[in-house]
């Protein structure tokens, strides 16, 4: 009776465990990627400081979603480190909010005026609702 009780345990605990960390959903450590980086291109400086947050989309996609949005030239002149965290931190400059479909947020940080208005733009054509 004991070993039965054990196996449907060991069963119950695999099945709730597995459903934890089905394949396909992200961890919920990595809900969202933190990209950083300062490089020059050209004669300009660019300091990348934004927030991507993972509203419904495989883990697989965001992962891929957020290493392309590292090193979007694919030259690794311009990458861009990526940080995974369970959400983006606290008190940005600006949010996209459902972008792409909804899928997605971004949060900005350290955004020239002009760059922000910019990034206003690139939000709205992704369908996205900016919140500042």
């Amino acid at each position: 009776m004991f070993s039965r009780f054990k196996k449907k345990s060991v069963l119950a605990w695999a099945c709730v465990a597995g459903g934890l960390v089905a394949p396909g959903l992200a961890l919920a450590s990595e809900r969202a990627c933190l990209l950083e980086g300062d490089f020059t291109m050209g004669t300009q400086r660019v300091v990348i400081n934004d927030c991507a947050e993972n509203r419904n989309m495989p883990a697989a996609q965001f992962r891929e979603a957020c290493q392309w949005m590292g090193n979007p030239m694919n030259d690794n002149r311009y990458r861009a480190r990526i940080t995974y965290m369970a959400s983006c931190p606290a008190n940005p400059q600006a949010r996209c909010e459902n972008a792409m479909g909804g899928s997605m947020n971004f949060a900005y940080y350290l955004r020239d005026r002009e760059l922000l208005q910019n990034s206003r733009g690139s939000c709205e054509s992704m369908g996205g609702r900016w919140v500042q």
